[in-house]
């Protein structure tokens, strides 16, 4: 089993796409890798300060979820529209379609994953822990464990994971047991195996 703790300090920042706002980086596989060379996938959180177009992504799957903030409305033009309000609640869709966010309030921050699904296939839950849990995932996938709000304890390796921070375990024992800081916390469970 290898893991690896990934705080916020440690994300790359990077320009979207588009030029039209920028991006926090927490993980991309193969590391390293950009949007010009490709990836098979990658974790990021973004800033979105005002309305306006998603960068387009052909070819990859994606999904997001609102992490503060009163979210936005998403216009998939002939594939309709979606209002995004609710806090990780995830939203899956095509990297194809054309995508434009209106804010619903004020500025927010949400949380992405996008996959290339010729290499790779993606599950993703969250949910809130107010008691131990232990996660269960098939042998030699690769699990990452992100925190929303709050603070968690894994026993597995003996490590406090903080707000935003993020745990990224390959080859692991196929159980994981999560224990909740005081108040609990709220968690991003992602299965990524490669097809």
């Amino acid at each position: 089993m290898t893991w690896r703790h990934i705080t916020p300090a440690e994300g790359r920042r990077m320009p979207w796409k588009n030029g039209g706002g920028t991006t926090l980086e927490l993980a991309v596989e193969p590391p390293g890798a950009s949007l010009e060379s490709g990836f098979r996938w990658r974790l990021s959180s973004a800033e979105v300060a005002v309305s306006g177009p998603f960068s387009a992504f052909p070819g990859l799957e994606r999904w997001l979820l609102l992490l503060e903030g009163e979210g936005f409305d998403l216009d998939f033009g002939p594939r309709g529209r979606v209002r995004l309000t609710e806090p990780l609640a995830p939203l899956r869709f095509s990297g194809d379609w054309p995508a434009t966010a209106a804010l619903v309030g004020g500025p927010c921050t949400d949380f992405n994953l996008m996959v290339d699904p010729r290499c790779c296939h993606a599950r993703m839950e969250s949910f809130r822990l107010a008691a131990p849990r232990t996660l269960s995932w098939p042998a030699g996938s690769t699990l990452i464990v992100f925190v929303a709000e709050g603070t968690v304890y894994v026993p597995e390796v003996g490590l406090h994971l903080g707000r935003r921070h993020l745990l990224r375990m390959e080859d692991a024992p196929g159980a994981l047991q999560l224990v909740p800081g005081y108040g609990g916390a709220a968690l991003v469970v992602i299965e990524l195996n490669t097809v």
